[in-house]
């Protein structure tokens, strides 16, 4: 035996001297060793065998208490097998330690990663067709063709197109379209484009309009009434300050109307905005144009809005002559445009117009405008055309294909035309006109901006309203320079000023008014009634604006601190009190916005509302910012409406005319934000939750 220095025993030998059992520090046997001295086997505190050793000594059993074998090792010393009470191999493990050691090759693992990979290959090819639905609406094209199947002869539509063209450049979506995994199951059907458009116009780019006007909080709705294929159509857009405190007119929604009558274009708001969730009451606002159906004060729209949203403010956004210019604009549209058109290219090279004529609009005064332009640039020419084709003139001038053999209903057309503009009345009415609305060029371009607030808009109006009211006080001095012009002009055409036209004292529809000559004749009876019809038009159209812009004068900056200027603004406060967080506290908060503004160089002070609110702390003046804010909510104009009903002459064509409601806002709305980002992953995940389809594109774990 061997000792150790406090004489317990640390190992036992045999008859050679060989060791047989090392023991603890207690003398108890710890190991126990074959002929060799290597350790055989491994005991517990009390002795008995807890494990079995190989010949070099790793564990390849391990025992239980009663020293029966319990588990058996591989050469690592890991469990490979487990025995019952006999000693008898019950289960094995190898399997299991491969999974552990190589969890892929698990065959639950295997299928879920098959699954994973046929959910995105599934979700690739949706991804492709929402990016060519996308495409296509974004782009006012038709999707459909004149067969919907892909190996039918015939134009398969632009839809079907564009994806077999990103299939010659993705071999999953080519596969896809040759032989799909399920023919009933292939996301290429019209149904399936009505619905993708449906996920991309309302339940993405819609969607994320309504938030941002429910967290402004306020917002203006502007309508407008259009006819397209004998449909009555209502583009419904909504104005709102973002949050990075800018102007934002969005349109919101085409819906149809069975009639256009004030209560039934009422309801289709209120409808519109109860299905988005948007409350009326925070309605501030409401832009129509001012028609009776919009702007009475009993049976129009403003007035039932106004009965659910009683602070919604309403803004409302020369015959004969006008007829003549109409008629000849539209008959060298058509047969004679050649004809001009060379007469225009042949003798006047430096015109610089695309075109000799433009339509007149009916809507847009800046436009309008461009077409008086076009009308005055051209009219010399205009009446060497008519010539030509009524009393057969100039024809060694130009190339005989457009001088002979026109119809007898072109010559008489051409002949009455060419009577009403060898007019000197006709020619100084135009000029007058012309001259008079030029005036409004500037402003209409202006008005029609989103970000124009409305204190903006007034100091706009109110400043060409006094254009026109000087105007009127040396109409004298200025309608003589417009006769000089029209004498000129008519010089170019062989006109002479005629005598002035039959006075009749009994006659109320005319000009009557007695004149000695033929320049104050046209002066009293046309150039000052016309003037005087334009100004009154200004005082009535814009009366709301002025009061209600008035009202907010006094929160910018640059008037407020004009000590010539005192602005009242307890009536607006007293309006909006209901919007105002602590109404007690504004004229506090007036005398430290003053005085901020007071120690700034007047050239940095803000000069709209719309400069002023993103210079203002929502903190620190919380009753200004809300007022700026309703100021800048307030409407202009409702230009965005027509900027919508624009969309529609593009979109609403006479081979779409059949289109339903649901697909046609939903275009429109994709078209018109056209910039606006679209996620086709989230466009995805939307669909697959509204349409559930054969093909998997979620899973219940991994959504």
């Amino acid at each position: 035996m061997i000792h150790n220095s406090i004489a317990k025993v640390k190992e036992k030998c045999d008859s050679s001297g060989k060791v047989k059992e090392k023991c603890d520090s207690s003398g108890k046997v710890k190991e126990k060793c074959d002929s060799s001295g290597k350790v055989k086997e491994k005991c517990d505190s009390s002795g008995k065998v807890k494990e079995k050793c190989d010949s070099s000594g790793k564990v390849k059993e391990k025992c239980d208490s009663s020293g029966k074998v319990k588990e058996k090792c591989d050469s690592s010393g890991k469990v490979k097998e487990k025995c019952d009470s006999s000693g008898k191999v019950k289960r094995t493990h190898t399997l299991s330690w491969k999974s552990v050691e190589k969890p892929q090759t698990q065959i639950s693992v295997l299928m879920d990663n098959k699954k994973k990979a046929n959910i995105k290959e599934n979700r690739h090819i949706l991804k492709s067709v929402a990016e060519s639905v996308l495409y296509c609406s974004r782009q006012c094209i038709a999707l459909r063709g004149t067969s919907e199947k892909q190996n039918s002869t015939g134009n398969p539509g632009n839809f079907l197109a564009l994806m077999k063209l990103l299939a010659n450049h993705d071999e999953k979506l080519k596969q896809h379209m040759e032989q799909p995994k399920l023919r009933n199951a292939t996301y290429l059907s019209p149904q399936t484009q009505n619905q993708m458009i449906d996920v991309i116009g309302k339940r993405i780019i819609q969607a994320q309009i309504v938030d941002e006007v429910k967290n402004a909080q306020i917002y203006t709705v502007m309508a407008d009434e259009v006819t397209s294929h004998n449909v009555e159509l209502m583009p419904l857009c909504v104005r709102f300050v973002d949050k990075d405190l800018n102007i934002r007119e969005e349109l919101l929604e085409i819906c149809s109307l069975p009639r256009i009558t004030g209560s039934h274009i009422a309801t289709a708001i209120k409808d519109v905005l109860s299905h988005l969730n948007m409350e009326i009451g925070d309605c501030r606002g409401q832009g129509y144009d001012g028609a009776s159906n919009m702007s009475s004060q009993n049976v129009g729209v403003q007035a039932l809005i106004k009965k659910d949203a009683p602070k919604a403010v309403y803004m409302h956004l020369v015959r004969n002559m006008i007829d003549k210019m109409k008629f000849t604009i539209i008959f060298f549209t058509y047969s004679p445009k050649q004809l001009l058109m060379e007469v225009v290219h042949k003798d006047a090279h430096s015109m610089g117009q695309r075109k000799p004529l433009i339509d007149i609009c009916r809507t847009r005064w800046a436009e309008r405008h461009d077409a008086y332009s076009h009308f005055y640039s051209a009219f010399v020419f205009i009446v060497k055309a008519l010539e030509v084709i009524a009393l057969g003139l100039h024809t060694e001038d130009y190339s005989q294909d457009v001088t002979t053999g026109w119809q007898s209903k072109y010559k008489a057309e051409a002949y009455s035309l060419l009577s009403g503009l060898q007019n000197f009345g006709f020619i100084l009415t135009f000029l007058t006109v012309y001259q008079v609305l030029s005036h409004l060029t500037g402003i209409t371009v202006k008005l029609q901006k989103a970000s124009v607030d409305i204190v903006e808009a007034f100091s706009m109006v109110d400043e060409v309203k006094n254009i026109y009211k000087e105007l009127r006080e040396t109409i004298e001095d200025d309608f003589n320079q417009i006769y000089k012009q029209a004498i000129r002009m008519a010089a170019q055409v062989d006109v002479q000023p005629t005598s002035q036209p039959r006075v009749a004292g009994r006659q109320t529809h005319r000009g009557n008014v007695p004149a000695e000559t033929v320049k104050d004749y046209y002066r009293r009876n046309m150039a000052i009634p016309f003037l005087d019809h334009v100004i009154l038009e200004f005082e009535s159209r814009f009366s709301p604006l002025s009061v209600t812009a008035s009202r907010l004068l006094g929160l910018i900056p640059s008037i407020q601190c004009n000590s010539g200027v005192t602005v009242d603004i307890s009536e607006v406060v007293q309006l909006y009190q209901d919007d105002l967080p602590s109404p007690e506290l504004i004229d506090q908060e007036l005398k430290r916005w003053t005085l901020k503004w007071q120690n700034t160089p007047s050239e940095q002070r803000p000069t709209s509302c719309a400069e002023a609110i993103k210079q203002c702390d929502a903190l620190i003046y919380p009753n200004i910012f809300k007022l700026l804010k309703i100021a800048c909510t307030l409407p202009v104009t409702s230009c965005e409406c027509e900027r919508s009903a624009s969309t529609l002459r593009r979109l609403n064509t006479f081979m779409r005319s059949s289109m339903g409601e649901d697909r046609l806002s939903s275009l429109a709305l994709i078209h018109t934000h056209y910039d606006m980002a679209v996620n086709l992953d989230e466009a995805v995940n939307i669909f697959s939750k509204l349409h559930p389809r054969r093909l998997e594109l979620t899973s219940v774990l991994n959504p």
